[in-house]
């Protein structure tokens, strides 16, 4: 199982390896049935200058796409966002604080992100009577109350949704779930806990 596993990591190195062997062995072979030598060499040398061209050529345009491939390929254009969560918890006269967040995405990448949907899991820990788990239906959007959805976030660029929520005073901590789904399918999770005592 560990040769399997060095095998794999290492299988583009040894690709290459085997490939550079099969080629001096080609070579090797063609010398000793006279198929290459000095003569012929000699005589084909500005053929064989027309073809270390082509050859120079073929191994660029090969290290370009290898490269892209191992470097590039799915990050250039891919969606990349940084999503963030904020608490804060205020105090009333009654029973319960009062917990406002306010999640934010800012695109970091270089693609739209069309249509992103927040969704909001909070748990409550505390007493047996108190904990509960609940999903919050209820959302703000900078400057579009009452909307679930913005059309797009362009590059560089960040939008928020907020809300509040009322605990029950008799809670230890909350702990919040925020995530965030594109239209593409593309999703961004982060979560915070807070401690149910008004912020000083």
């Amino acid at each position: 199982m560990d040769i399997y596993n060095w095998v794999r990591r290492h299988r583009g190195a040894i690709i290459f390896a085997l490939s550079i062997i099969a080629i001096l062995l080609l070579i090797a072979n063609a010398w000793k049935h006279q198929i290459l030598s000095a003569e012929w060499l000699k005589n084909q040398k500005d053929a064989l200058a027309a073809l270390n061209s082509i050859v120079t050529l073929f191994v660029f345009i090969a290290g370009a796409i290898f490269s892209y491939y191992r470097f590039f390929r799915g990050r250039t254009l891919s969606l990349r966002a940084d999503p963030q969560i904020d608490v804060s918890v205020h105090p009333t006269d009654g029973s319960s604080n009062i917990h406002a967040y306010n999640v934010t995405i800012k695109n970091v990448g270089t693609s739209t992100i069309w249509n992103p949907k927040p969704n909001l899991k909070l748990i409550v820990h505390g007493p047996p009577e108190i904990e509960r788990e609940s999903e919050i239906s209820s959302w703000y959007e900078e400057e579009r109350a009452n909307e679930h959805t913005v059309p797009i976030i362009e590059a560089d660029e960040r939008v928020s949704f907020f809300g509040h929520q009322e605990i029950q005073k008799e809670a230890w901590a909350v702990t919040y779930i925020a995530s965030i789904q594109a239209d593409s399918g593309d999703s961004w999770y982060i979560s915070k806990t807070v401690t149910n005592a008004p912020n000083k």
